[in-house]
């Protein structure tokens, strides 16, 4: 009976573990999920991902560039975005005073949450039920 109870137990605590995702990226993005080369330069650019930064984990050689991008082609695109980014930066001024300006306070915060709270409950009760079964069965054993 103790044992079924034990395995009913430890068995629920992987489940529930393995239902919470720990660590995963939410809207996980993978080199397939791209039409181009073009589109992959651009979600990396604009993302500011490299080689130390790359949640998608779509730079799988650490070369800095996602998806077997050369990097010729990427540089190219760099120097297109950021020439293109110059052009409007006169026209960017005016706008971000309007941005700033629109600003409500007590607006929504950004969804930064992490379930590493839950977690640390989570590894406090497996520690608790194992140190429970230790001292039970050294009691039963004395």
């Amino acid at each position: 009976m103790k044992k079924k109870f034990v395995g009913v137990v430890f068995g629920s605590f992987l489940v529930l573990g393995s239902a919470l995702n720990v660590g995963a990226v939410e809207n996980d993005k993978d080199c397939g999920d791209f039409s181009s080369h073009e589109e992959v330069m651009a979600f990396w650019y604009e993302n500011g991902f490299d080689a130390n930064n790359d949640p998608h984990d779509l730079d799988r050689d650490n070369d800095g560039l996602a998806c077997e991008v050369s990097q010729s082609d990427y540089d190219s695109y760099v120097a297109k975005q950021q020439s293109d980014d110059s052009s409007d930066e006169a026209s960017g001024e005016e706008e971000t005073a309007t941005e700033e300006d629109e600003t409500e306070e007590g607006a929504a915060l950004p969804n930064t949450a992490s379930n590493g709270p839950l977690m640390m409950l989570f590894g406090a009760g497996l520690a608790g039920a194992g140190s429970l079964l230790l001292f039970r069965r050294k009691n039963q054993n004395a």
